[in-house]
This record gives C-alpha cells, structure tokens and sequence, in this order.
C-alpha cells in the first residue's frame, strides 16, 4: 500500500510531467500568427492549454520545497550536483550531437552558458533551487524565525514578482515605464522561481479541495483573458503573462498544489496507486527524454499535424505514453538510472 502522503505528490508529478508535455505540443499553434489572425477560437484553445498546464514547473520547485521543509535528508549538496547536474550535462550532450552539433567547446560552452535544447532551461535553475534549499529552510524553520523573517519574503515577492509583470504591462499598454525597473537598485530582487522556497513556510495550507479548484480556475480564466488582450493589443502572440514566475502562476500553482494534497486519495484502488506513483517517479526521465521522442516519432510522421485543436491532445498522450515506456524500458539497466 502506498502512502496517501506520497502518492499525493506523485499525482502532482504525473499531472506536472503531462502538462509540461502539452504546452510543447501546443507551442507551434501558439505561436502560429496565421491561426491568430484566421482561427481566432483555435488559436484560443491552446492558450487554453497553455494556462491550465502553467502550474507544471512551479510545481516542481514546490515539491522540492515540501519535501525539504518536511523530511530530513542526510544527501549533500554534491549528492543534489549529481542528480540533477550529471543528467543535464549527459542530455545537453544527447540533444547538441541529435541537432547536428559538432564541437565539444561550442557544446560546453551552452551546458555554461544557455542550453544544447530550449526544453532543458528547467535543470540549471532547479538545480541551483534544491543547493540554496537548505540554507533557505534554516530561516524559516521555528515558528519565531518566521515570523521575524516574513518582511523578506513579502519583499522579495513585491520585487521578483509582482513589480516586473507591473512594469511589463504598463509598457505594453501604455510604454515609457521601463524607468520602474530602476526599483530594483534596493537589491530586492532575487530569481523568481527562487522565491517559491521563501514562499513555501507562508503559502502552504490545508484548504478546501473543490473551493481551491475552484479559484486556481477563476485565476486561471483571468490569466487567460490578460494574454489574449495583452497578444490582441500587440498583435502577435505573447505569453509574457503565462511565465512561470509572474503573480497568477505563482499564486494559482500553490493553490492547486494545495488543493491536492487536501484530498484524501485513500479511495484510489491499489492499481491505480501504483501507476500512479509509477509515473511521478519517471517524471524527471519523461521531462528528460520527450523532446527526443517527439522530434524522432515527427521526422518519420508518428505524430499529428494540421488540427490545431485536437492534435496538440492526441500528440501529448502520444509523446507521453513513449516516453514513460522508454524511461521504463531504461531503467532495467541500473547504470542508465543515474541519467534519467
């Protein structure tokens, strides 16, 4: 029997790794400015998917928060390296030689620098993320410490990320408000995806389930209709307003992590349990290895083009389904599972 504890952040991991892989199979409808202009409710639909799936990174440095503030871990910073960092360098290899990279500096050069695929940003962030984790738990850990220590969370949220989506629509609605960047002289300002680790010790709680739902779809809704205005008023398609570290995602992407770890999922039968947490503990694999799966089913035609509606669902269970059995079929040798 898996525990209702752990099988609640592998339901978070399953739904995460999914929906990473739905907003990469809409991206190309997203951004096709011919479908904006000739099929505005197509064009909306996958903006549709492209906001209800916006939790999928964030929640990934919420778990990591969960699981630091609420287990003790003996693994070092060099363990955390390891994990993430051997993975990301032996997958930036992967893809730079797949697109045809040749030079070994030019390849390291982008480990350091930017990234052999665009998909692979995630993992030098995360890993700063986790090694910056503990020093960041220590603040936080007593009740006294937290509440002492509030003013730098509320802070750092106002100027990591509230204040940039401000500045940024204001220049898009109105411009010559780039001067309020200059706010950032106080030294404020920190990653906004390092935030979700002050923020967690503040914006965890027990909620109600359907209430919570509830509002992450409302929020969800107005986010929609911001990015469709703000891509409307520009004419071109813009997804500022769906970034990972802006005011609605953050605060929508702890109210559904909230939500579901209120639920009871003690109801779910074992088999399904099993696939379950099956999934959410490929989850790193599949985010690692399905744009491979995706380019190579593409280059021979095995997946869907043409309908921007459907096509971007089919193609996600498609990638998926590959990808988790690749993961699986991989990790039978016990070397390969230090990569995936």
């Amino acid at each position: 029997m898996i525990s209702n504890r752990i099988i609640k952040i592998e339901i978070l991991r399953a739904l995460a790794i999914v929906s990473v892989i739905l907003i990469h199979m809409s991206m190309g409808h997203f951004y096709d400015l011919n479908l904006m202009s000739n099929d505005f409710f197509a064009w909306v639909t996958n903006n549709i998917y492209y906001t209800l799936t916006r939790f999928c990174v964030p929640v990934f440095f919420i778990i990591a928060a969960y699981i630091a503030y609420n287990n003790k871990s003996s693994s070092t910073w060099t363990d955390k390296l390891i994990r993430i960092g051997l993975p990301y360098v032996v997958w930036s290899g992967v893809y730079y030689y797949y697109q045809g990279g040749t030079s070994i500096i030019e390849l390291v050069n982008k480990i350091f620098t930017s990234n052999p695929s665009f998909h692979l940003w995630f993992l030098p962030p995360f890993l700063g993320f986790v090694i910056l984790l503990p020093a960041i738990k220590k603040i936080f850990t007593f009740d006294e410490d937290r509440k002492q220590f509030k003013h730098v969370f509320l802070l750092l949220f106002l100027f990591s990320i509230i204040m940039p989506s401000i500045i940024v629509l204001l220049n898009y609605i109105y411009g010559g408000y780039d001067f309020l960047y200059g706010l950032g002289n106080f030294g404020f300002t920190i990653s906004g995806l390092l935030i979700f680790s002050f923020a967690f010790p503040f914006m965890y709680k027990k909620i109600s389930p359907g209430l919570g739902l509830c509002a992450y779809l409302v929020i969800t809704l107005v986010n929609l209709l911001l990015n469709v205005a703000i891509s409307r008023t520009l004419a071109t398609p813009n997804e500022y307003f769906y970034g990972y570290s802006t005011p609605l995602v953050f605060i929508s992407s702890f109210i559904l992590f909230n939500s579901i770890m209120s639920i009871d999922f003690s109801f779910l039968p074992d088999w399904v349990s099993r696939v379950v947490y099956k999934v959410g503990s490929c989850s790193f694999g599949i985010y690692l290895v399905h744009w491979l799966v995706y380019g190579l089913m593409d280059r021979y035609g095995l997946v869907l083009h043409g309908r921007a509606i459907m096509d971007p669902l089919i193609n996600t269970g498609i990638v998926f389904t590959v990808s988790f059995l690749c993961i699986i079929a991989v990790r039978r040798f016990k070397p390969l599972r230090y990569i995936c």
